[in-house]
């Protein structure tokens, strides 16, 4: 296994999945033999590592990282695509939407099924789930849209009300439809479209039946004013009866097959002293990211890599991007914790994006772009 990509190899995902990374020895032996592969078989990632100081790589964190910016502009992918995922292009313009093109649709369920099942899923024999994030049917392209798919048959899930058409926009009708049932509702939205549904109600409240759980994506990326994520909750709550604790966050992004989760729903939720926060208590909410991915906050202006607490740009190593390149230095602000969690503070903007230009420059460079 990991001598090419092909779907012979498509076993990497039990491989990465089922294995105990926690200890940091076990993932850097895989992290080193998944680079080995992507070096092998792509030649821009061959090249790009060859010319700079992570040729000879003796520990994950030497493998210089991809900026997000280089998915914009060339095809990283180790093998042949079955997917290309693209980004939604609120940052670089619709004529610059980043893609990950992906081998194995099989590696991207197996990542992220058991995270999403783990903070989602607890607790429930029987869950409708209501969609304001759209139909992967419809929005082919997009890796969020294909994660609420792959929710959408767990043996949980007694239906999927798909809520939200690209052009329509939130369907209230339905949610509304979905909210006279008995089962609990799965409630999947991006942060934007959830506003559109509460101004859409105009403080008329809408209860969710009771178990009901929320997983939000974030990421308003200046569509919409960004709010207190505390008031933002306790609005939520107002208007539908999901208590804050049974609201998740999900951060993922296009570029990665895996997600981190700032809590886990369900009638365990609790804090750290093993009691349900009362409504409207403020609990720390630390994203985690599963045992086969880790990060680090590196200074934005030389990506010297800074101490936990010291916010700065983010970067993931995700072995279940084996199939395309596992480091990626992104554009988010934040920073790692004593505890392993990653707090996030926003995107970066303007001389904070210093870092990821002088990486994305020589990796443009090598790539003929």
């Amino acid at each position: 296994m990991f001598g090419r990509w092909d779907d012979e190899d498509a076993g990497i995902a039990g491989t990465i999945t089922a294995a105990d990374l926690t200890a940091d020895d076990a993932f850097n032996r895989l992290a080193l033999r998944v680079h080995a592969v992507q070096r092998a078989t792509n030649p821009i990632l061959r090249r790009f590592w060859d010319t700079g100081p992570g040729a000879r790589p003796a520990i994950w964190h030497e493998i210089p990282p991809i900026p997000v910016m280089a998915f914009r502009d060339v095809p990283i992918v180790c093998g042949t695509s079955e997917v290309v995922f693209r980004t939604s292009g609120t940052s670089g313009g619709r004529s610059r939407r980043g893609e990950h093109h992906v081998p194995s649709l099989a590696l991207y369920r197996a990542a992220a099924r058991g995270n999403y099942r783990r903070h989602l899923l607890q607790g429930v024999e029987r869950v409708l789930m209501v969609s304001l994030i759209p139909d992967p049917a419809v929005v082919t392209d997009s890796s969020l849209a294909r994660m609420a798919g792959f929710i959408a048959d767990e043996p949980e899930v007694t239906g999927a009300v798909w809520a939200f058409d690209p052009v329509k926009g939130v369907d209230v009708d339905a949610v509304r439809s979905a909210a006279c049932g008995s089962d609990p509702v799965l409630l999947l939205t991006t942060a934007f479209s959830l506003v559109h549904l509460l101004d859409a109600l105009d403080s008329r409240r809408l209860p969710l039946p009771p178990g009901s759980r929320i997983m939000e994506t974030g990421g308003f990326k200046g569509r919409v004013a960004e709010v207190d994520r505390d008031t933002f909750y306790a609005r939520v709550e107002r208007a539908l009866a999901v208590p804050a604790f049974n609201i998740v966050n999900e951060y993922g992004m296009t570029e990665l097959l895996s997600q981190a989760y700032d809590g886990a729903a369900g009638p365990h939720a609790a804090d750290a002293h093993g009691s349900v926060p009362p409504p409207g208590s403020s609990v720390v909410r630390r994203h985690r990211f599963p045992p086969w991915v880790r990060t680090r906050a590196l200074d934005a202006a030389t990506l010297a890599p800074l101490p936990p607490g010291q916010s700065g740009l983010l970067s993931h190593f995700d072995l279940a991007n084996a199939g395309s390149v596992c480091h990626i230095l992104t554009e988010d602000f934040g920073c790692t914790t004593e505890d392993g969690g990653i707090e996030l503070v926003g995107r970066a903007q303007g001389a904070s994006l210093r870092g990821c230009s002088l990486m994305a420059e020589p990796f443009l460079r090598v790539a003929g772009r």
